[in-house]
């Protein structure tokens, strides 16, 4: 039976959880005061690339084969699941939500629950050095539901925000180094399972929190050296066997996914986006949020799939926490905690500056390193903000007599009591100064954020709900608009319909290409580019010359295109709707040499093994054809460009 001050703990973590989740279920209220199943931030863009993650995560338990690598999605050639943002550790776990539910609810489940996981783990993180449990829980609000994790929730990137790990090898990496109680193997095989399952949320997070790690590891070193001479050649063994077993653990755990990641089929390129080490935060937005509080809307996050008003957060802190931590520091400029976790904020927000400023450079160029994303480097900045956040809340109530008033009843065995060093303050003071401290730095944060969330219903055209679940598993269907980067939406609607059928393109981050493509795979590329720009973007729309319309028609045999679909827009957003129907339905049209079939609310071609023969026409027939489709039906264009073709050739 569990005395009273661990009955105590639990119920103050059980409490504090559940203040996060209501936080976090005020947040996304537009979801769960509605339509949960059916109701998101948008069925387009990132969010639609996190929904078929989902997606995937449910259908591989079921339906079996290779976790890691799937042809459902650019069909014929496939994706590599651990290469890319597919956040295996989230969506496996909440596959029963996705049975039950759909892939749209599971994805609002795990963007409800990363704050308050992430606020949880910091709150126990802190809670070790603290004793006044307000301040751990201060402190995991922050953590929790930083400005990072906002706007990361907000454009659905719900691997960047789901930050439980971080906090917690911090735990480890303080009972290895520091605190070194208990076997140092038991904490070293924790440590290797919290990297693995890291991996498998975000590897770029992951990689973030080595090179933290690292940098810590350091400091620590250094700082023992100087301060405390004789005590780090005390504590190595025992740091030395922790950190060892956990390189070990990872290795052993990591060792094929990280190998499949780099060198399995389909690959991502050395470097995924160029220039990404310029792509960090300008300084000023550690104190201001860039971007106009006006209520209005945001192109940035609406190319993200975000339509509500939001400022951009990534990096922000803002000048009521960076004041506060400055103070604290001065106040209790004797605690060597506060002044470790000052170094390490310095250091992590330098490097988010990216690579216009010192520390970012002596990473820059290093494998796998150089494709992190500076200003993302925020998220583990944030912990060590957090952290002095509540210490110094903490030992600012502290202050209010010799020792904290919870000191030996309800502090857990984890924590370190530490007396308030300096001249005490009345009571009544102290606990007003705690508080003060707290609000001056957090409620200019919350002042920034525009919330609840803006969502929306999760737009899924009928054919993919109806049609779609029925058609052969075997079928490939292309879609228009064709899924990339810019229009990632026919992700949702694939994702609606189970995954039963395999899709050619696909969102997020693209493989790489052959080192020596073949005639076919070359022909491929430069296909699925017109269908691209046909589809989204800025550049000439293609206006179904020969040699288009020959390299669509070669595409289409080698992806094994069964269908091709092409859904009528109701209610669509302008940011994300496709650049003109007409046009694609002339253009899919005068490939086939026949009008589409009218299923369900979109236009659908089947597609023979054997193509017949293209239609014969003047260069400008189809664009004239999409011009009278626009006029009116859309499915004129498509009827225009028939009766004005010419004989169907022989070849």
């Amino acid at each position: 039976m569990l005395g009273d001050p661990r009955r105590r703990q639990w119920a103050s973590t059980g409490l504090a959880g559940l203040v996060y989740l209501v936080l976090a279920v005020v947040i996304w209220s537009g979801v769960w005061f509605g339509h949960p199943t059916t109701t998101g931030t948008c069925g387009c863009g990132d969010p639609a690339l996190f929904t078929w993650f989902m997606a995937w995560g449910a259908h591989v338990i079921t339906h079996g084969g290779n976790v890691f690598f799937t042809t459902r999605l650019f069909h014929p050639y496939g994706l590599n699941l651990p290469a890319t943002t597919s956040a295996l550790g989230i969506s496996l776990p909440l596959a029963p939500v996705t049975w039950l539910f759909g892939p749209v609810a599971s994805l609002n489940v795990a963007a409800t629950l990363a704050p308050v996981a992430g606020a949880l783990a910091a709150r126990a993180m802190v809670r070790r050095w603290t004793t006044w449990q307000p301040a751990a829980f201060l402190a995991g609000l922050f953590y929790g539901f930083s400005p990072f994790v906002i706007e990361s929730l907000a454009v659905g990137h719900v691997n960047l925000a789901t930050l439980v790990v971080p906090p917690l090898i911090v735990i480890c990496l303080d009972e290895l180094v520091v605190r070194q109680r208990g076997r140092a193997w038991a904490w070293g095989l924790l440590l290797g399972g919290l990297a693995t399952l890291q991996f498998f949320i975000s590897s770029e997070v992951l990689v973030m929190c080595a090179l933290a790690a690292a940098i810590g590891v350091v400091i620590v070193v250094v700082g023992g050296a100087v301060m405390r001479r004789g005590v780090i050649g005390s504590k190595l063994p025992h740091a030395a066997a922790g950190l060892g077993t956990a390189a070990v653990t990872t290795g052993l755990l990591l060792a094929y996914p990280a190998w499949y990641s780099i060198a399995g089929p389909r690959p991502l390129p050395r470097q995924v986006w160029p220039y990404v080490a310029y792509y960090g935060s300008p300084w000023r937005t550690l104190l201001l949020a860039s971007g106009p509080r006006d209520r209005g809307p945001n192109a940035v996050l609406e190319s993200y799939g975000y339509f509500g008003s939001h400022p951009l957060l990534l990096g922000y802190l803002g000048i009521g926490m960076v004041a506060v931590l400055a103070v604290g520091l001065a106040l209790f400029h004797r605690d060597r905690l506060l002044w470790f976790c000052a170094a390490m904020l310095v250091v992590l927000e330098a490097m988010s500056l990216g690579a216009r400023y010192w520390p970012w450079r002596i990473f820059h160029g290093l494998p796998i390193v150089e494709n992190v994303v500076p200003n993302r480097i925020a998220a583990v900045a944030d912990l060590f903000a957090a952290a002095m956040l509540g210490v110094i809340v903490d030992r600012a109530r502290g202050r209010g007599s010799a020792s904290h008033p919870d000191e030996g009843r309800d502090v857990p065995a984890t924590a370190t009591a530490r007396p308030a060093a300096g001249r005490s303050w009345p009571p009544l003071v102290a606990v007003l100064v705690a508080w003060g401290l707290a609000a001056a730095a957090i409620l200019p944060i919350a002042w920034q954020y525009d919330l609840p969330f803006t969502t929306r219903p999760v737009s899924v055209p009928p054919w993919f709900t109806s049609v779609g679940p029925r058609i052969p598993t075997t079928s490939v269907v292309l879609t228009y608009p064709f899924p990339s980067s810019g229009l990632q939406a026919p992700m949702t609607w694939q994702a609606a319909a189970g995954l039963r059928f395999s899709m050619v393109g696909g969102g997020g981050i693209a493989p790489a290409p052959p080192a020596h493509p073949t005639p076919s795979a070359r022909n491929d590329a430069l296909a699925a580019a017109d269908l691209s720009v046909l589809s989204y973007g800025w550049l000439p729309l293609p206006t179904g010359t020969p040699a288009q319309l020959g390299r669509l028609r070669r595409a289409l045999h080698d992806w094994g295109v069964t269908d091709i679909v092409v859904p009528k827009e109701v209610g669509t957003p302008p940011a994300i709707r496709a650049r003109s129907i007409p046009l694609a339905l002339a253009y899919f049209t005068a490939a086939l040499g026949r009008p589409p079939d009218e299923q369900d609310g979109s236009w659908v071609w089947s597609v023979p093994g054997h193509l017949g023969a293209p239609l014969l026409l003047q260069p400008e027939t189809i664009t004239d054809c999409a011009t009278v489709g626009a006029t009116g039906d859309p499915g004129a264009a498509a009827t225009c460009v028939m009766s004005v073709s010419a004989r169907p050739t022989a070849r």
